[in-house]
């Protein structure tokens, strides 16, 4: 079943959605340092390339914690 926006906004609260011409994009609503290693604008061309991109980001970051 295709991500709804709803699905989107719930899952990556940081997160904020928008559509654009030809695709979405997602803007961390608190920037985060160039140095970290992780992106603060995501895009995809469909809201499921979209939540795939943001999964990756959140993959991105836990690996990058220290644990």
């Amino acid at each position: 079943m295709p991500v709804t926006l709803r699905q989107l906004l719930n899952d990556y609260p940081g997160w904020q959605v928008q559509d654009m011409a030809g695709g979405w994009v997602a803007m961390r609503k608190v920037a985060v340092s160039p140095a970290s290693g992780l992106s603060n604008i995501r895009c995809g061309r469909t809201l499921d390339e979209l939540a795939a991109n943001l999964k990756s980001e959140t993959s991105d970051h836990h690996r990058q914690q220290p644990g």
